[in-house]
């Protein structure tokens, strides 16, 4: 069975770390690989790239959605 999986970079960093100083210095870079039922290319970018950050709120704290109560900032989600 062959499966077409999808690879996104999701660049994040630490909430407490500066927001203004030293930008790049304190963003890391996780790859996240999701599977085409997750992210149909069909809905939309933004549907697409929540669908990523949830999946990294899963893996990194393991919770389902965490944007209010998580410890990372997602700078920015990409195609790898």
């Amino acid at each position: 069975m062959k499966r077409n999986l999808i690879v996104y970079k999701v660049d994040y960093k630490l909430k407490s770390d500066s927001w203004h100083q030293d930008r790049e210095k304190f963003i890391k870079t996780k790859r996240i690989v999701m599977e085409p039922y997750e992210v149909p290319q069909k809905t939309g970018y933004w549907l697409n790239h929540n669908n990523v950050e949830k999946k990294f709120a899963k893996q990194m704290m393991g919770i389902e959605d965490g944007y209010w109560d998580s410890r990372y900032r997602v700078m920015r989600v990409r195609k790898a």
